[in-house]
């Protein structure tokens, strides 16, 4: 079994039945799925026919917009299966690598007032998964946070604060800050998702704890859980754009809030271009594109 991949299956969890059990999951790197990155160009909110721009079928998945919309980052396997951070710019189309590591790495995420990144990196000799910044300048990379571990998901509340996915018995929601101080409880039983609203800056997360599983708020001091509303069985995926939409994907179709988030609302369906599976997807921070993830 191929180390490095033990840990990244542990962040891919494997979902029992109607997802009432979340199992944690070991693989060999030849069972990391064949994921694709697809851009589409929203107008009103309706998406343009989307752009394929990962150029191999190995995985390619976890996208993020960098904050002045110039570039996207991904999770990129390479050819001897290890995992590393790429970049797509958005005006030429070009791609290219943030690092090489004698790491994986995954989950590039734009820490905000710094050129970096944050990943979460598989650390030998004992696999640990914290939190490291890269930077994507030269690709020099810092510890952000030695007592928050085991990391699988983050999203960035500020400059220094983050919410975290910590894995353990059941999966939590923690609050943390950079420097070697624990994290905080803030809530139990979440999905893989972790937004922060654009607009009260309360962390978004996935409730798991009846079904359908659920959107739900928290404020970053642990008060005042909300449901905003239901996803679709087994989906924990979604993503929320600058004017405060909820989208979601759930096999070739895609999907956005209603208003009054009662309900969603069919805005495309892409079977007839070759994209299923839609998982992940990201925003651009002025509300103009979306990043899809699926398989062909």
């Amino acid at each position: 079994m191929t180390t490095k991949k033990t840990a990244f299956m542990i962040i891919c969890m494997g979902l029992l039945f109607a997802g009432s059990l979340t199992i944690v999951m070991e693989a060999k790197a030849q069972d990391l799925p064949s994921t694709q990155l697809w851009l589409s160009k929203l107008d009103n909110g309706v998406p343009s026919k989307p752009l394929l721009i990962s150029e191999n079928d190995r995985y390619n998945n976890q996208p993020m917009f960098s904050p002045d919309g110039n570039y996207i980052y991904f999770t990129s396997e390479q050819d001897d299966g290890q995992t590393d951070i790429a970049r797509y710019e958005m005006n030429s189309g070009q791609l290219s690598m943030v690092n090489h590591s004698p790491e994986s790495e995954y989950s590039p995420t734009p820490i905000p007032d710094h050129n970096a990144v944050s990943v979460i990196r598989v650390e030998p000799p004992d696999q640990l998964q914290r939190l490291w910044s890269i930077s994507t300048s030269n690709g020099k990379s810092t510890l952000l946070m030695s007592k928050v571990e085991p990391v699988g998901y983050h999203s960035w509340i500020d400059h220094e604060s983050v919410a975290v996915f910590i894995l353990g018995d059941s999966f939590s929601l923690h609050s943390a800050t950079i420097g070697d101080q624990p994290s905080t409880f803030l809530a139990d039983n979440i999905g893989r998702t972790i937004r922060k609203h654009p607009e009260s800056g309360q962390i978004l997360f996935v409730d798991k704890n009846s079904e359908p599983w659920s959107i739900a708020s928290i404020g970053i001091d642990g008060k005042g859980q909300q449901e905003i509303m239901k996803l679709f069985p087994d989906v924990e995926d979604f993503e929320i754009d600058a004017k405060g939409r909820y989208w979601m994907g759930s096999g070739s179709k895609l999907y956005q809030s209603s208003e009054d988030f009662g309900r969603w609302e069919l805005t495309a369906d892409f079977q007839a271009i070759g994209i299923s599976g839609i998982t992940r997807l990201a925003s651009s921070s002025d509300g103009g594109y979306l990043a899809i993830v699926g398989s062909r």
